[in-house]
């Protein structure tokens, strides 16, 4: 698979867990579940981070999908510290797969430092 469709599936698939149960909450024998909309706040700054990721990835951008993986990954566990227990799927998950982001881009990059530069101004002559 493309490194650029690695990382745009990567980024689409931090949306959409965004939108699954990232906390439980269990009153009067119901179980309630928060999405990322519920929570409101920072979490648009996590839902922001992940499509950012997919578009930095299709152009190719690298070190700012490293620091928007990193962003997703810092939100995902602050959350998970704060709601302990009480964490759903969504959240495990959105860790996961932001981790997995900052990977791809991290090996991407890597991989485009050890490549060969063509020089300034060769212009195909």
């Amino acid at each position: 698979m493309d490194h650029k469709t690695k990382g745009v599936v990567l980024g689409l698939a931090g949306v959409i867990l965004w939108f699954m149960p990232l906390a439980n909450f269990g009153f009067m024998g119901l179980d309630i579940y928060q999405a990322g909309s519920h929570i409101g706040g920072i979490s648009y700054l996590l839902l922001a981070a992940s499509a950012a990721y997919a578009v930095l990835s299709w152009f190719e951008q690298h070190q700012l999908r490293i620091i928007a993986a990193s962003i997703a990954t810092a939100i995902g566990l602050m959350f998970l510290v704060q709601f302990g227990e009480r964490a759903a799927w969504g959240l495990y998950l959105l860790i996961v797969v932001s981790g997995v982001g900052w990977i791809v881009g991290y090996c991407d990059e890597q991989k485009r430092k050890k490549a060969p530069q063509e020089p300034q101004g060769a212009g195909g002559q």
